[in-house]
């Protein structure tokens, strides 16, 4: 099933596409939580930007906005201030997941 905002004529719905689409989301979403265990912020932020972009481009604005949010909060808070958008960003990312599946 292709999530509604994504055309079902479109690549967004091909098997293969959305397959690899699920694989790095899960993927980018481990490093994510590995780099805020390991409070690496360089790798933090590279890795809330190339998820940014991906999300971008399979129309997924809304979770695209929470790791801009993510990021933007990271480059003026502590790590411990910035955990809500963590927390958001998980809970996001599991369903937008979920919903490809």
């Amino acid at each position: 099933m292709c999530p509604a905002k994504a055309n079902p004529g479109s690549f967004a719905c091909s098997a293969e596409v959305r397959k690899i689409f699920i694989s790095s989301c899960e993927a980018d979403l481990q490093a994510i939580l590995l780099a805020w265990r390991e409070q690496a912020k360089d790798d933090l932020l590279k890795r809330l930007h190339a998820l940014k972009g991906a999300l971008i481009v399979f129309g997924e604005g809304d979770t695209a906005a929470l790791c801009e949010h993510f990021e933007e909060d990271l480059r003026k808070q502590t790590f411990s201030a910035c955990e809500d958008a963590l927390l958001r960003l998980d809970q996001a990312m599991r369903r937008l997941i979920d919903s490809y599946k």
